[in-house]
């Protein structure tokens, strides 16, 4: 959209949606993966580790 000199407001909302979208696929993402890895580990042998991982992550997630 950019080398087709769009205009910036319609460039920002395809942004937001992108944004919005991924988003989403991060929720999707955790919630399948503290449901599934975190759990195991949980009730295996504690979990700290994947805990701890996954707290480490969730820092990065910054539209969550």
């Amino acid at each position: 959209m950019a080398d087709e000199e769009a205009y910036c407001v319609d460039i920002l909302k395809q942004i937001a949606a992108v944004q919005s979208s991924l988003s989403k696929a991060a929720q999707a993402l955790t919630t399948a993966h503290m449901k599934g890895c975190v759990r195991d580990a949980v009730l295996a042998d504690g979990g700290e580790a994947r805990i701890d991982e996954m707290m480490e992550t969730l820092r990065y997630l910054k539209h969550f």
